[in-house]
Protein backbone atom coordinates (compact mmCIF):
# COMPACT_ATOMS: atom_id res chain seq x y z
CA UNK A 1 0.00 0.00 0.00
CA UNK A 2 2.65 2.65 0.76
CA UNK A 3 4.50 1.54 -2.52
CA UNK A 4 1.44 2.10 -4.41
CA UNK A 5 0.69 5.52 -2.88
CA UNK A 6 4.31 6.55 -3.48
CA UNK A 7 4.24 5.22 -7.21
CA UNK A 8 0.83 7.50 -7.30
CA UNK A 9 -1.43 4.22 -8.13
CA UNK A 10 -3.60 4.37 -4.84
CA UNK A 11 -6.60 6.33 -4.96
CA UNK A 12 -6.74 9.87 -4.54
CA UNK A 13 -6.61 11.09 -0.53
CA UNK A 14 -5.96 6.82 0.37
CA UNK A 15 -3.97 6.38 3.36
CA UNK A 16 -1.74 3.76 4.31
CA UNK A 17 -2.55 2.25 7.59
CA UNK A 18 -0.06 1.83 10.05
CA UNK A 19 2.48 -1.25 9.92
CA UNK A 20 1.73 -4.36 12.22
CA UNK A 21 4.16 -5.94 13.80
CA UNK A 22 4.07 -9.55 13.75
CA UNK A 23 6.09 -10.49 16.48
CA UNK A 24 3.31 -8.55 18.80
CA UNK A 25 0.61 -9.80 16.93
CA UNK A 26 -0.73 -12.07 19.81
CA UNK A 27 -0.04 -9.47 22.34
CA UNK A 28 -2.18 -6.58 21.69
CA UNK A 29 -2.61 -3.59 23.74
CA UNK A 30 -5.38 -1.24 23.92
CA UNK A 31 -3.27 1.83 22.69
CA UNK A 32 -1.91 -0.57 19.62
CA UNK A 33 -2.50 1.00 16.09
CA UNK A 34 -4.26 -2.21 14.87
CA UNK A 35 -7.45 -1.26 16.57
CA UNK A 36 -7.50 2.13 14.37
CA UNK A 37 -9.63 2.51 11.38
CA UNK A 38 -7.49 5.07 9.70
CA UNK A 39 -8.58 5.10 5.88
CA UNK A 40 -10.90 2.57 5.95
CA UNK A 41 -14.34 4.59 5.72
CA UNK A 42 -12.61 7.34 3.48
CA UNK A 43 -14.95 5.84 0.36
CA UNK A 44 -18.51 7.66 2.84
CA UNK A 45 -16.56 10.70 2.20
CA UNK A 46 -13.66 11.08 0.95
CA UNK A 47 -13.34 15.09 1.63
CA UNK A 48 -13.89 14.71 5.21
CA UNK A 49 -10.49 14.42 6.92
CA UNK A 50 -10.15 12.00 9.84
CA UNK A 51 -9.71 13.50 13.29
CA UNK A 52 -6.10 14.62 14.55
CA UNK A 53 -6.45 12.41 17.66
CA UNK A 54 -6.96 9.47 14.71
CA UNK A 55 -4.58 10.32 11.65
CA UNK A 56 -1.39 12.63 13.36
CA UNK A 57 0.89 10.18 15.06
CA UNK A 58 2.68 13.24 16.58
CA UNK A 59 -0.99 14.31 18.13
CA UNK A 60 -1.54 10.93 19.34
CA UNK A 61 2.08 10.84 21.03
CA UNK A 62 1.27 14.31 22.60
CA UNK A 63 -1.94 12.87 24.37
CA UNK A 64 -0.04 9.55 25.60
CA UNK A 65 2.82 12.41 27.13
CA UNK A 66 0.35 14.47 28.63
CA UNK A 67 -1.59 11.62 29.98
CA UNK A 68 1.44 10.03 31.77
CA UNK A 69 2.38 14.15 33.02
CA UNK A 70 -1.21 14.20 34.75
CA UNK A 71 -0.13 10.76 36.59
CA UNK A 72 2.66 11.96 37.37
CA UNK A 73 1.53 15.17 38.89
CA UNK A 74 -0.94 12.73 40.64
CA UNK A 75 1.59 10.70 41.94
CA UNK A 76 3.66 13.99 42.90
CA UNK A 77 0.65 15.29 45.29
CA UNK A 78 0.03 11.63 46.72
CA UNK A 79 3.98 11.88 48.09
CA UNK A 80 3.78 15.31 49.19
CA UNK A 81 0.86 14.24 51.62
CA UNK A 82 2.76 11.05 52.40
CA UNK A 83 6.10 12.98 53.52
CA UNK A 84 3.94 15.74 55.67
CA UNK A 85 1.96 12.94 57.30
CA UNK A 86 4.98 11.11 57.81
CA UNK A 87 7.02 14.09 59.67
CA UNK A 88 4.40 15.48 61.81
CA UNK A 89 4.03 11.70 62.85
CA UNK A 90 7.57 11.28 63.64
CA UNK A 91 7.98 14.38 65.48
CA UNK A 92 4.92 13.33 67.30
CA UNK A 93 6.41 10.08 68.64
CA UNK A 94 10.27 12.16 69.56
CA UNK A 95 8.15 14.60 71.70
CA UNK A 96 6.35 11.61 73.22
CA UNK A 97 9.42 10.19 74.08
CA UNK A 98 11.90 12.99 74.75
CA UNK A 99 9.61 13.95 77.48
CA UNK A 100 9.47 11.12 79.95
CA UNK A 101 13.07 11.02 79.27
CA UNK A 102 13.42 13.57 81.19
CA UNK A 103 11.33 12.86 84.04
CA UNK A 104 12.12 9.39 84.69
CA UNK A 105 13.28 8.10 87.55
CA UNK A 106 14.10 4.78 87.07
CA UNK A 107 17.27 3.63 85.55
CA UNK A 108 15.42 0.76 83.99
CA UNK A 109 12.85 3.11 82.39
CA UNK A 110 15.17 5.70 81.10
CA UNK A 111 17.39 2.91 79.58
CA UNK A 112 14.20 1.97 77.54
CA UNK A 113 13.53 5.63 76.58
CA UNK A 114 16.88 6.04 75.80
CA UNK A 115 16.91 2.55 73.60
CA UNK A 116 13.64 3.91 71.64
CA UNK A 117 15.57 7.50 71.56
CA UNK A 118 18.39 5.71 69.46
CA UNK A 119 16.31 3.83 66.74
CA UNK A 120 13.99 6.77 66.39
CA UNK A 121 17.68 9.22 65.97
CA UNK A 122 18.29 5.71 63.19
CA UNK A 123 14.78 6.18 61.73
CA UNK A 124 14.58 9.78 61.44
CA UNK A 125 18.58 9.65 59.39
CA UNK A 126 17.10 7.34 56.90
CA UNK A 127 14.35 9.11 56.08
CA UNK A 128 16.05 12.28 56.07
CA UNK A 129 18.41 10.77 53.40
CA UNK A 130 15.58 9.55 51.22
CA UNK A 131 13.08 12.90 51.04
CA UNK A 132 15.63 14.84 50.71
CA UNK A 133 14.75 15.80 47.37
CA UNK A 134 11.00 14.92 47.71
CA UNK A 135 8.51 18.29 47.83
CA UNK A 136 6.66 18.77 51.25
CA UNK A 137 5.28 22.01 50.32
CA UNK A 138 4.74 25.23 52.79
CA UNK A 139 7.07 24.12 55.90
CA UNK A 140 6.71 26.69 57.83
CA UNK A 141 3.74 24.47 58.74
CA UNK A 142 5.48 21.31 59.92
CA UNK A 143 7.09 20.36 63.32
CA UNK A 144 10.84 20.18 63.16
CA UNK A 145 12.23 16.61 63.09
CA UNK A 146 12.68 16.83 66.70
CA UNK A 147 16.59 15.18 67.07
CA UNK A 148 19.98 17.67 66.63
CA UNK A 149 22.00 17.60 63.87
CA UNK A 150 24.79 16.03 66.31
CA UNK A 151 22.06 13.29 66.81
CA UNK A 152 21.35 12.74 63.19
CA UNK A 153 25.15 12.70 62.42
CA UNK A 154 26.24 9.91 65.27
CA UNK A 155 23.20 8.04 64.33
CA UNK A 156 24.44 7.97 60.42
CA UNK A 157 27.97 7.05 61.65
CA UNK A 158 26.67 4.45 63.16
CA UNK A 159 25.04 2.87 60.56
CA UNK A 160 28.32 3.37 58.57
CA UNK A 161 29.98 1.41 61.05
CA UNK A 162 27.37 -1.41 61.58
CA UNK A 163 27.53 -1.67 58.00
CA UNK A 164 30.92 -2.21 57.84
CA UNK A 165 31.25 -4.98 60.82
CA UNK A 166 28.49 -6.93 58.72
CA UNK A 167 30.59 -6.74 56.15
CA UNK A 168 33.39 -7.91 58.02
CA UNK A 169 31.56 -10.92 59.71
CA UNK A 170 29.94 -12.30 56.60
CA UNK A 171 33.32 -12.40 55.09
CA UNK A 172 34.59 -14.06 58.37
CA UNK A 173 31.71 -16.34 57.59
CA UNK A 174 32.73 -17.01 54.23
CA UNK A 175 36.07 -17.59 55.32
CA UNK A 176 35.43 -20.01 57.71
CA UNK A 177 33.03 -22.01 55.47
CA UNK A 178 36.23 -22.32 53.06
CA UNK A 179 38.08 -23.82 55.44
CA UNK A 180 35.28 -25.57 57.03
CA UNK A 181 35.10 -27.46 53.07
CA UNK A 182 38.82 -27.59 52.67
CA UNK A 183 39.23 -29.60 55.94
CA UNK A 184 36.42 -31.80 54.69
CA UNK A 185 37.94 -32.91 51.68
CA UNK A 186 41.09 -33.64 53.57
CA UNK A 187 38.90 -35.75 55.91
CA UNK A 188 37.70 -37.33 52.89
CA UNK A 189 41.06 -38.06 51.25
CA UNK A 190 42.32 -39.43 54.35
CA UNK A 191 39.97 -41.70 54.74
CA UNK A 192 39.97 -43.09 51.40
CA UNK A 193 43.91 -43.15 51.93
CA UNK A 194 43.07 -45.39 55.17
CA UNK A 195 40.29 -47.85 53.47
CA UNK A 196 43.27 -48.15 50.79
CA UNK A 197 45.71 -49.39 53.45
CA UNK A 198 43.36 -51.42 55.02
CA UNK A 199 42.40 -53.12 51.81
CA UNK A 200 45.85 -53.50 50.78
CA UNK A 201 46.46 -55.27 54.52
CA UNK A 202 43.92 -57.59 53.98
CA UNK A 203 45.47 -58.89 50.68
CA UNK A 204 48.57 -59.63 52.00
CA UNK A 205 47.00 -61.51 55.29
CA UNK A 206 44.89 -63.63 52.55
CA UNK A 207 48.16 -64.31 50.68
CA UNK A 208 50.41 -65.55 53.76
CA UNK A 209 47.25 -67.21 55.17
CA UNK A 210 47.32 -68.83 51.64
CA UNK A 211 50.95 -69.45 51.58
CA UNK A 212 50.65 -71.25 54.67
CA UNK A 213 48.33 -73.45 54.01
CA UNK A 214 49.39 -74.81 50.67
CA UNK A 215 52.98 -75.42 52.46
CA UNK A 216 51.02 -77.44 55.68
CA UNK A 217 49.11 -79.19 52.38
CA UNK A 218 52.75 -80.06 51.01
CA UNK A 219 53.87 -81.67 54.15
CA UNK A 220 51.33 -84.04 54.55
CA UNK A 221 50.89 -85.69 51.38
CA UNK A 222 55.30 -85.70 51.05
CA UNK A 223 56.65 -88.86 52.20
CA UNK A 224 60.22 -89.49 51.50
Amino acid sequence: MAKMIKDKKAPRGARCPARIDVKGLFALDVDDSIWQDVGLDDDEDPEVEPPPWLSNEGVRNGIKAMLERDRCVEEETRLRHECRSLREWFAEEWRIVSVPCSLADAEAVEYELQLRRAALCHLCAVWQKYTQSLDFGDLSTLPEWGPSPEEIMAARIAQGTASVNEAEEDWDLDQRASLDDEDGLDVVEADETDLLLVDTLDTVDLADAFRSMSTEDSDIYFDP
